[in-house]
């Protein structure tokens, strides 16, 4: 299929994103925090501002809580003290290859998507990445053995 004039035929980071937004507030506990990654089989959360959801002020990864345990401090109460605030932002509308570039410039497996007034719109996961690859690798190869088909 070809894009129409003037489109990009480039896959967006929006196309590629399997998972509800799950997000956690600011002031919520990391106890919190934890039950949401289990209930919903994810390794990290966008961190809202308490008073408003689509407003993006950090995010909590398991590698965040597993620190915080690690250290021997005592454990904080709340998601603000042991999350991320300096996030790695995408726009939605970006190409799936920035979002593969800056997981692999900044050695982090999630990038945060945004859309042009900087809400907060979704996580993009490395799973998310990996699973399209291979269906694109699928659907290539399907290509490939119908073109074939009946060649001498």
């Amino acid at each position: 299929m070809r894009a129409a004039q003037g489109e990009s035929a480039a896959l967006k980071v929006s196309d590629i994103v399997t998972r509800p937004l799950i997000t956690v507030a600011s002031d919520a506990s990391v106890l919190e925090a934890c039950r949401r990654m289990v209930e919903n089989n994810i390794g990290l959360l966008a961190v809202s501002d308490g008073k408003d959801d689509t407003k993006l002020v950090g995010v909590i990864s398991e590698r965040d809580i597993i620190r915080s345990i690690a250290s021997g401090e005592a454990s904080p109460d709340r998601v603000d003290a042991i999350s991320t605030k300096s996030v790695i932002r995408i726009n939605e509308n970006s190409d799936v290859a920035e979002a593969a570039r800056l997981m692999n410039k900044y050695r982090i497996r999630h990038v945060v998507a945004v859309d042009d007034q900087n809400m907060l719109k979704a996580v993009v996961s490395i799973r998310d990445l990996v699973g399209e690859r291979a269906i694109l690798k699928a659907i290539l190869q399907s290509h490939e053995k119908e073109t074939f088909v009946g060649a001498d």
